[in-house]
């Protein structure tokens, strides 16, 4: 119950509320409005969605309104509809691995690189661990690039 209602009922009349309600709303300070123009780069400014884009979509500049650059090569993790806000948790940086890839393996010490052939045993971003098989074996490894696995 609000505090005007509450008022009314002491006072036993209705017709005080309505006469609270207009004396505050007459005292209450104007909001400023936005200046001319903030309106339209706020809302150029998040990326929208062009079309219903499904899940595990990469996005491209066609998929895209607003700020592209933001969301280029980022991932669909939903199915989202056109004109929707490309944002968090909708979308997500695309995985960089992903299970069953063919993926260069990278070990590096004291200077010298080996790299071998090897199979993901899973999805990663760059940067998440990610295990792979080389051979008979199973390791783990950390997604760097696209298609490029680093052992520790």
């Amino acid at each position: 119950m609000t505090m005007l209602r509450r008022l009314a009922l002491l006072a036993g009349s209705a017709g005080l509320l309505a006469a609270l309600a207009s004396s505050l709303a007459a005292q209450a300070p104007a909001l400023p409005s936005a200046p001319e123009g903030m309106a339209s780069v706020a809302a150029t400014s998040t990326p929208l969605a062009l079309r219903a884009l499904p899940r595990g979509t990469v996005l491209q500049a066609g998929d895209v309104s607003g700020d592209a650059a933001l969301v280029i090569g980022y991932e669909t993790q939903r199915v989202v509809a056109a004109g929707e806000p490309l944002r968090a948790p909708a979308i997500a940086p695309a995985a960089a691995v992903r299970s069953g890839d063919a993926v260069t393996v990278r070990v590096e010490m004291n200077g010298i690189t080996v790299t071998r052939l090897g199979i993901a045993l899973g999805n990663a971003r760059a940067g998440a661990p990610v295990r792979v098989r080389i051979g008979q074996h199973s390791l783990s490894g950390v997604a760097v690039a696209p298609g490029v696995v680093r052992l520790p």
